[in-house]
C-alpha cells in the first residue's frame, strides 16, 4: 500500500466514523462543515494534506500531514506535522496504522523534511516504535486561594471596567486589556509572537495565516458546539503606550487556562500578575497551562517572588506560596522524529517550550 493525497469528498467515510468520537459537541452537519472549513482555510490549502491508505481499493486508514517550520538557535527546520491518525473500524488490528506511519516517514524523507512532529492522544509507545521521542507532556497547575468578599487590591493595582487592569510593577506602570480574541487581533499576535520566538530554545514558526487558522477553529466550536466551549480571550499589554505582548486564555468551570504568553520578561511578569489578579477577581479555583510557561519562574519555579513584587501578598492568606504543581497529560503529548542531527536533542530540553496553540 502507498499513501495517496485525498480530496475532502474522499474522506466522508472517515468523517462518518470520527464524528462519533472526535466531534466536540457538534451536530453531524456542523462537524462536516467544521472539517470543510479547515480544509479550505488559506493556511491549510498551502500547508495541509489529507493522506490515505487503500487496501484492495478500499480506504482503510488516514491522517493529516501539515508542513510547519521549527526555529531553534537561529536556524529554521522544515517539519511534517502528523495529526488525526485514524483506522476505519472494520480494518483495525491489521497493522494499518503502523503501515500508515511507516509510509508517512518514507514520504517525509523523500520530500526532504527535517523531521516529523505530532501530539499524541494515545500511549506514546506506539509512536516510539518508529523512533519518535517525547518532548514533554506535563501540565502546570496553580491553585488559587479563595478570598471572601470582594478582593481589595493594593494601591499599585487598579481594576477598571471592560476588562482593564493597570499595575505598577518594579517601578513601571503596565496597562492591560482583556477582550475576545477576534480576527482583527491576528496581525498583532503574529508580530509579537515572532519577536518572542527568537528568544526561545525552539518553537513552531507562526504567521498570521496560522493564527487565523487556529482562531477559526476555536471560534467555530464556541459558536456551534452544544458543549460549553469557551471563547478565546486576548489580553494585550502596554507600558507608556508601547505594546509589549499578549496572553491568550480561556475560562471554564472555575479554571483559567493559559494557552500562551508572549513578550519580553518584564511584560510577561506583568501579564502573569494580571492573570493572577483576574483569577482572584473572578474567584476562580485554579490556573492551568502547558509546562512551557513554567520557564517564566525558573529557577525557583514558584510564584512567591512575583506575588511579593506585585503586592498581592497583602491580600492572600498567610502561608500561600503560589506553588507550581505538575501532572502528566493524557492527551496532546508532543513527540519528535528528527531526520537532521541538529534537532536530534530537542527532546532533552525541559521544560518543553511548546504551548497549547502548537497542538496540531
Amino acid at each position: 500500500m502507498k499513501l495517496e493525497t485525498a480530496e475532502w469528498q474522499t474522506l466522508l467515510p472517515v468523517f462518518r466514523e470520527t464524528f462519533k468520537i472526535w466531534s466536540p459537541g457538534l451536530s453531524r452537519e456542523d462537524y462536516l462543515e467544521y472539517q470543510f472549513k479547515q480544509a479550505n482555510h488559506p493556511w491549510a490549502r498551502r500547508n495541509l494534506r489529507n493522506l490515505i491508505l487503500r487496501r484492495n481499493g478500499r480506504l482503510v486508514s488516514s491522517m493529516k500531514l501539515s508542513t510547519i517550520d521549527l526555529q531553534t538557535r537561529g536556524q529554521t527546520f522544515r517539519l511534517g506535522g502528523i495529526g488525526a491518525v485514524y483506522t476505519q473500524a472494520e480494518s483495525r488490528n491489521q497493522g494499518c496504522a503502523s503501515e500508515l506511519i511507516q509510509e508517512a516517514i518514507k514520504l517525509a524523507k523523500n520530500e526532504s523534511y527535517d523531521g516529523l512532529i505530532l501530539f499524541s492522544d494515545i500511549d506514546c509507545d506506539f509512536y516510539a516504535r518508529f523512533g519518535f521521542e517525547e518532548l514533554g507532556a506535563a501540565d502546570l497547575l496553580i491553585n488559587i486561594p479563595f478570598i471572601k468578599g470582594k478582593a481589595q487590591f493594593p494601591e499599585n493595582i487598579t481594576c477598571q471596567d471592560a476588562g482593564r487592569i493597570n499595575i505598577l510593577l518594579d517601578g513601571r506602570e503596565f496597562e492591560t486589556r482583556q477582550e475576545r480574541f477576534l480576527p482583527e487581533h491576528v496581525e498583532y499576535t503574529a508580530r509579537h509572537y515572532g519577536q518572542w520566538l527568537r528568544r526561545q530554545p525552539y518553537g513552531i514558526v507562526r504567521d498570521r495565516n496560522y493564527f487565523s487558522y487556529k482562531l477559526m477553529r476555536e471560534t467555530f466550536l464556541h459558536d456551534r458546539s452544544r458543549h460549553a466551549w469557551p471563547a478565546l480571550c486576548l489580553t494585550k499589554i502596554n507600558c507608556k503606550g508601547t505594546p509589549g505582548g499578549y496572553a491568550i486564555t480561556e475560562t471554564a468551570g472555575g479554571v483559567l487556562r493559559i494557552l500562551e504568553i508572549a513578550g519580553t520578561a518584564d511584560f510577561r511578569r506583568a501579564l502573569w500578575a494580571t492573570l493572577l489578579i483576574r483569577a482572584l477577581q473572578e474567584k476562580l479555583m485554579r490556573i492551568r497551562a502547558w509546562e512551557g510557561l513554567a520557564a517564566d519562574f525558573a529557577p525557583s519555579f514558584s510564584l512567591k517572588q512575583l506575588i511579593i513584587r506585585a503586592g498581592l501578598d497583602k491580600i492572600l492568606p498567610d502561608g500561600y506560596k503560589g506553588q507550581l504543581n505538575y501532572y502528566n497529560r493524557s492527551w496532546g503529548k508532543g513527540m519528535l522524529l528528527p531526520f537532521d542531527d541538529r534537532i536530534a536533542a530537542l527532546h532533552l530540553i525541559a521544560p518543553c517550550p511548546l504551548v497549547e496553540l502548537d497542538h496540531l
